[in-house]
């Protein structure tokens, strides 16, 4: 008689504690979507795609993201990095997404994970508005060339040209903004930076003006930690069609590119950059 009670204090025992875990379980499923803000890595100095103004981060990558998450349903938290660190910190987690002018090239895919591409563009040769300088002269000659280190431009100049022998010299600098200021003071003789933001600088009246394209075929995309551990890519390519369909990333190409013409999004992948 002591036995059945016991066997039946344990039964009722082990389904409390059956029903305990099973009524504790949605509650941490729903602590757990709960956690919906990430940690977005951005070069705080490469407008119009993202900088720092009196203390808040604003840019055209700044704003798609955040009007992605609305649609998704999650938060960013904005960090700024240095260029040269920023696509090691998304690989070893330390930020979440990463965005701000972000080029698809092969070495970074076998790091980090890409979303669909949204921009495909070239690289621009800059120079100073008295420039007699053109687009084969500024490349040779024992001109300087200047380009923010990490960057596609400081890639390819090094990898085309530098290493190739020509005639040229490469210097990198931690911000593009440095290597502008460096152009603008004659330091300098070009600077070999993203179309989109060269000609940011050329409608900011900042007495520049660009000589010169080299069609890389590169492409922007943003991109999460490989393996994409919080499934973020599939709500980030979601969301750049729904804010495409909706007019959303029109007015923001608008507002940060006036006069750049509109290319759809999300693009397929070209890889073709080297």
């Amino acid at each position: 008689m002591k036995g059945v009670n016991l066997r039946s204090v344990a039964l009722v025992a082990i389904v409390g504690l059956v029903m305990a875990v099973l009524s504790v379980a949605p509650l941490q499923a729903a602590q757990q979507a709960q956690k919906k803000v990430y940690i977005a890595g951005v070069d705080a100095d490469f407008p119009p795609f993202s900088w720092v103004e009196q203390g808040v981060h604003k840019g055209f990558d700044i704003d798609v993201m955040r009007a992605i998450g609305k649609i998704e349903g999650f938060k960013i938290k904005v960090e700024s990095l240095p260029w040269s660190t920023i696509v090691t910190a998304l690989g070893q987690g330390k930020i979440n997404i990463l965005m701000s002018g972000l080029s698809i090239t092969p070495a970074r895919a076998k790091v980090i994970e890409y979303s669909k591409p949204y921009w495909t563009l070239g690289q621009a040769i800059l120079v100073r508005e008295n420039s007699g300088l053109n687009a084969i002269t500024a490349m040779s000659m024992g001109h300087t060339v200047g380009a923010e280190v990490g960057a596609t431009g400081y890639i390819w100049v090094n990898k085309n040209l530098v290493k190739k022998g020509v005639n040229v010299k490469s210097r990198g600098y931690p911000t593009y903004q440095l290597a502008i200021d460096d152009l603008k003071s004659g330091r300098i003789d070009a600077v070999l930076l993203d179309l989109p933001t060269a000609e940011g600088f050329v409608n900011a009246r900042r007495k520049f003006k660009i000589i010169g394209i080299i069609k890389t075929g590169e492409q922007y995309a943003y991109a999460v930690t490989k393996g994409d551990p919080y499934g973020l890519l599939p709500k980030i390519n979601d969301g750049m069609a729904k804010l495409y369909a909706n007019g959303t990333w029109v007015k923001l190409m608008h507002k940060y590119f006036p006069g750049t013409p509109i290319q759809s999004v999300p693009q397929k992948r070209t890889l073709i950059f080297k």
